[in-house]
C-alpha cells in the first residue's frame, strides 16, 4: 500500500510504500505515484530557481518520497496551488485503487 500525506501548512507532501498492484515493472498505480512525486519534485526545483521557494527539501527513494518547501510571502498562493494541482492526481488514484494508495490531506 501507497500512503500518501499532504501537509497543506508546512507545503510538504509524503509517499511511502509499493502498490504491489502488479509485478515489478508492471505497476501502473506505482508508476503514477513515482511519476506525480517527481512532478512535484521538479516544479519545487524550479520554484527555487526562480527564487519563488526558500529551503526546499527533496528526498526521492525507492518506496519514499518527502517533497517541501518555504514560499516567500508574494508566491504563497502559487505553490499552494502548486502543490494542489499535484495532489489532486493522488487523490484521483486513492480514489480509483482505495486497496493500493491511501491519501490523506492535513491542516486546515
Amino acid at each position: 500500500m501507497i500512503e500518501v500525506n499532504y501537509y497543506r501548512e508546512h507545503n510538504r507532501l509524503t509517499v511511502k510504500g509499493h502498490a504491489r498492484s502488479d509485478e515489478f515493472g508492471r505497476d501502473l498505480v506505482c508508476a503514477s505515484c513515482s511519476i506525480l512525486a517527481l512532478t512535484m519534485a521538479a516544479n519545487v526545483g524550479h520554484m527555487e530557481e526562480s527564487g519563488a521557494v526558500t529551503e526546499p527539501v527533496v528526498v526521492l527513494e525507492e518506496g519514499n518520497a518527502e517533497i517541501s518547501c518555504k514560499p516567500r510571502a508574494r508566491f504563497r498562493d502559487s505553490v499552494k496551488q502548486t502543490f494542489v494541482s499535484v495532489c489532486v492526481g493522488f487523490e484521483i488514484l486513492a480514489h480509483k485503487y482505495p486497496e493500493y494508495i491511501s491519501y490523506s490531506v492535513h491542516g486546515w
